[in-house]
């Protein structure tokens, strides 16, 4: 039975999951960098605890320590989660490695939530160390959460589907009956890829925020994408995108996990973007504010790290990708950045040149 857990990352969902997995009864080990730790976390450093509101547990939830030491994070946990964005995954990887190295004890497993193919940069990153843990993500957070004010969490969502990928896919059922301990919507992905391509957020978020950029800029702050931003219009980029990505998964042999295969358009893009939380759309997109600008992780974490991911594995593997990279290039001028540059690649992920069969014994046996 699962006791003990390190989550890492300080943001909205690591202080989420650090309370809810507090008050669920585990003992829980909240970690952030030095160079990124604010004012709430700091908050909750001095005072061993979070309040948390709305659809997950409800209270005031008491710490078993929060740190910026990785070694004091992670020794003697069980299960570490990384609860941080695709662009703080290589910086927390080596922060990992470099405890893991020399640690005497290891966690079980390391799970990325969400991840979008990270674990694979997980990986080459350990393996360059030398360390050997199982990996593991999540298509994508719990929960969809807000920080109220410092120490202080509000849940409007929570997901009803948590679909997980184990690296390497072997493991699976091991880790998978770990994590279901701790959320008992844990879905069985056949691979990381699986659990990658089922984030919705890359499919909903960057779309979105690029037809509605200039009431988003109009609105200075006061813009809802949820409530006011997915049109019939916006929905149909939606569809030509999950068409791109549906290819890509049937190429892959891999399924897309839909929230409910007779919504369509509008229901379908929103229920989607919302993870699978049917029936609370409505509250959370209401509530939810944002985008409020064009460098919100909408653009800087789904762009990169989401579209030019599948965009790159699509190249790879043949498989056409126009929509995705319209988009990617439309932002990439807008920010004047080079996503294409910037963003997870195969190559980044050493995974390129991998024939489809090479490619499914790397993801299945790689350890």
């Amino acid at each position: 039975m699962v006791s003990s857990m390190a989550v890492l990352g300080g943001g909205h969902g690591g202080h989420t999951m650090a309370a809810d997995l507090s008050l669920a009864g585990f003992k829980v080990n909240f970690f952030e960098l030095p160079q990124f730790a604010g004012e709430s976390f700091r908050k909750v450093a001095r005072q061993g605890e979070i309040e948390i509101l709305g659809k997950a547990r409800v209270g005031v939830a008491k710490l078993n320590k929060a740190t910026t030491s990785i070694s004091e994070a992670l020794y003697g946990v069980e299960i570490a989660l990384i609860v941080v964005p695709a662009f703080g995954h290589k910086t927390f990887a080596e922060a990992c490695a470099e405890y893991l190295r020399k640690a005497p004890g290891k966690p079980t497993a390391m799970v990325l939530m969400p991840g979008t193919g990270g674990s694979l940069e997980f990986l080459k990153i350990f393996r360059e160390e030398g360390v050997r843990v199982p990996l593991a993500e999540t298509a994508t957070l719990p929960y969809g959460c807000r920080l109220l004010e410092p120490a202080k969490v509000m849940v409007y969502v929570t997901a009803k589907l948590l679909p997980v990928g184990v690296l390497p896919a072997k493991r699976t059922g091991e880790i998978v009956d770990m994590l279901k301990q701790l959320y008992g919507t844990v879905y069985p992905c056949r691979n990381v890829l699986e659990a990658a391509l089922n984030n919705p957020n890359p499919i909903t978020h960057p779309a979105a925020t690029l037809l509605n950029v200039g009431r988003i800029e109009y609105a200075g702050g006061e813009f809802y994408l949820y409530k006011e931003g997915i049109t019939a219009s916006v929905a149909k980029i939606y569809e030509a995108l999950n068409r791109e990505r549906e290819a890509l998964c049937k190429i892959l042999n891999l399924k897309i996990l839909e929230c409910g295969e007779q919504l369509t358009g509008m229901d379908k893009i929103i229920q989607m973007g919302l993870l699978f939380g049917a029936g609370c759309w409505e509250e959370a997109g209401v509530k939810m504010k944002g985008p409020s600008n064009v460098k919100d992780r909408f653009v800087t974490e789904d762009v990169p790290y989401g579209l030019v991911f599948m965009a790159s594995l699509a190249d790879m593997l043949g498989v056409p990708a126009p929509v995705m990279k319209a988009i990617a290039t439309l932002f990439s001028a807008i920010n004047q950045t080079d996503y294409f540059a910037e963003g997870r690649t195969v190559d980044k992920l050493g995974i390129a040149g991998l024939s489809l069969q090479e490619l499914e014994k790397y993801l299945y046996e790689e350890m």
